[in-house]
């Protein structure tokens, strides 16, 4: 089969796989955003011991901000960036999902401050338009993101912020270890691959500066104590400071960072 024929197969199990995920989720209800977190993703402390809430911090403030969301999953990224006060653009490659996104954005409120589109082509939706910020929240390892790197830079304005969240691996210990741990991700697909600390150097080439932590070495376990809420909270304290000595730094599993246009 040819390259082309590789790509397109891969493209149509994606559309299968969350087309039926979203609509699970959809099924479930939609309740509107918590005014918890309406606060924990205001403005976060650049010290937060959470991935999501460094996200957020990175991309703060919003109010006013053209924002485009890559791949925008169950819409609540794209709700509590809209509530914040940005622009959303989002897209995904499931109907599924943009339908659940809309449906999120008419519970919330938040209609009017959303555009959205159905498409795969990051470069075709909403063509021609340049953002203030760009997110994707464990988004890239999906997707053919060596090509992405220099179109996503072109679509910054200058002065804007490209954010991203990623799964990591970065040892081959850990990453054995991790298939022995019996957790299991809903939107995981059989097509995609965590990234590397090479892989993202590589995608940051386009621009001009990088800020990154990384996060989630011992925390990755606490999904198997879901109600344990105190012991989750003491992994990821543990974990901060963890992350504090460089040597183990290649242990993490989840990388936040932002990208930087300046000119």
């Amino acid at each position: 089969m040819t390259q082309a024929g590789h790509a397109h197969d891969r493209l149509a199990r994606e559309i299968e796989h969350f087309d039926a995920h979203y609509s699970h989720e959809a099924a479930q209800g939609i309740e509107p955003l918590s005014d918890f977190d309406k606060a924990r993703y205001a403005d976060p402390p650049a010290d937060t011991i959470y991935p999501r809430e460094f996200f957020y911090h990175l991309l703060a403030p919003l109010r006013g901000k053209d924002t485009l969301e890559i791949a925008c999953g169950n819409g609540i990224d794209a709700n509590i960036c809209a509530y914040n006060g940005a622009n959303v653009h989002a897209y995904d490659i499931s109907r599924k999902s943009v339908e659940l996104v809309r449906r999120r954005a008419e519970v919330n409120g938040l209609a009017g401050r959303m555009q959205l589109q159905t498409t795969g082509d990051f470069q075709g939706a909403f063509a021609g338009q340049q953002f203030d910020v760009i997110m994707g929240y464990a988004a890239l390892h999906h997707l053919p993101w060596r090509a992405m790197a220099s179109q996503i830079h072109s679509r910054l304005k200058p002065g804007g912020i490209a954010v991203f969240a990623e799964p990591v691996v970065n040892s081959r210990a850990l990453a054995w270890v991790r298939g022995k741990i019996p957790v299991r991700v809903a939107d995981v697909t059989e097509d995609e691959a965590p990234m590397t600390d090479a892989d993202i150097a590589e995608f940051a080439q386009p621009f001009d500066r990088m800020v990154r932590r990384e996060f989630q070495c011992t925390s990755r376990i606490w999904p198997l104590f879901p109600n344990c809420w105190s012991l989750a909270v003491a992994l990821h304290r543990l974990d901060h400071w963890l992350m504090k000595v460089p040597a183990l730094r290649r242990f993490a599993t989840v990388v936040v960072f932002g990208l930087y246009r300046d000119r």
